[in-house]
C-alpha cells in the first residue's frame, strides 16, 4: 500500500483534523462557510445538493443547519465516512471522485460542491474530473470548487502542508483548467475565499491584503488579484 493510500485510509487520524464533535469548531466552521459559500446557496431548501469528497462532513452539517434536505455526499476515506455517520449523516457513502458518473446522475444537482479536492487529483486527470463535475450540474445550477491559491504569499506552505496534494493553481490556471474542461469562460468567476469569523481573523485578512499588494508591486498588469490562501472557483451553468 502506497503513502497516499495509507493516508486516505485514516485521513482524519494522520492529518489530525478537528471535526464537528467539537462545538466551538462547529460554530467557527459554520461562520466560515457563511462567508465563503453562503451567497451561492439556492433559495429552495429542497434543491438537490452534492458534496464531492465531503471529508468529515463539515459542509454537509452546515447545509443541514441552513435547512437543506436533499443532500448527497461521499468520500474516498472510510474513516471520514464513519465520522460522517457518527454525526448523523447516514446517507454519506464511500466513493471515488474520479468515478463520479458511477455515483451521481448527470444534470441532476442544483449545486455541486468540490471543496479542497482538486489539489488531490493528478494534473493529468484534473480536466476530466472538472468536466465530470460540470456535467453533474443541472441547467441553471452552480459548481463551486475551492483549492489552494499558489499566488498567495503563503502558497508554497499550503501546497506542501498535506502529503496527498498533487498540484495547485493560480487564478489564471484555474480559468485555464475550466476552459480545458469545456466550461465557458463567461460562466466562471475566480474569487477570494475570505473566511475569518473573529476580530483577530479579520485583522489578519487586512494584513494579508496589504502584504499581497507589497509582494506583487514589481509585477505588471498580469499580477494576481486574489490574496487568500484558497481560490473559490464558481461556475454557473
Amino acid at each position: 500500500m502506497g503513502t497516499t493510500q495509507k493516508l486516505i485510509e485514516r485521513y482524519n487520524t494522520f492529518t489530525r483534523r478537528p471535526n464537528l464533535s467539537n462545538r466551538a469548531f462547529q460554530e467557527q466552521i459554520f461562520g466560515s462557510f457563511d462567508r465563503t459559500v453562503g451567497q451561492w446557496l439556492p433559495h429552495d431548501n429542497d434543491a438537490p445538493l452534492l458534496d464531492v469528497a465531503c471529508g468529515e462532513g463539515s459542509l454537509l452539517m452546515y447545509l443541514r443547519h441552513r435547512g437543506f434536505t436533499d443532500l448527497q455526499g461521499f468520500d474516498l476515506s472510510p474513516e471520514n465516512v464513519a465520522i460522517c455517520h457518527q454525526l448523523g449523516l447516514s446517507f454519506v457513502q464511500e466513493g471515488d471522485a474520479l468515478r463520479l458518473d458511477d455515483i451521481v446522475e448527470r444534470n441532476s444537482k442544483s449545486v455541486v460542491f468540490a471543496l479542497d479536492i482538486l489539489e488531490h487529483i493528478s494534473k493529468e486527470k484534473a480536466a476530466e474530473f472538472v468536466a465530470s463535475l460540470w456535467g453533474t450540474v443541472e441547467p441553471g445550477g452552480t459548481l463551486i470548487m475551492q483549492t489552494p491559491n499558489m499566488a498567495c504569499v503563503f502558497g508554497q506552505f499550503h501546497r506542501y502542508n498535506d502529503l496527498t496534494h498533487e498540484f495547485c493553481l493560480t487564478e489564471k490556471t484555474a480559468r485555464d483548467l475550466c476552459a480545458v474542461a469545456s466550461i465557458p469562460d463567461t460562466s466562471v468567476e475566480v474569487l477570494a475565499a475570505w473566511n475569518a469569523t473573529t476580530s483577530l481573523g479579520r485583522v489578519r485578512e487586512v494584513y494579508l491584503r496589504l502584504l499581497h499588494k507589497l509582494v506583487y508591486l514589481s509585477e505588471d498588469s498580469s499580477r494576481p488579484q486574489v490574496p487568500t490562501k484558497n481560490l473559490l472557483i464558481v461556475a454557473r451553468k
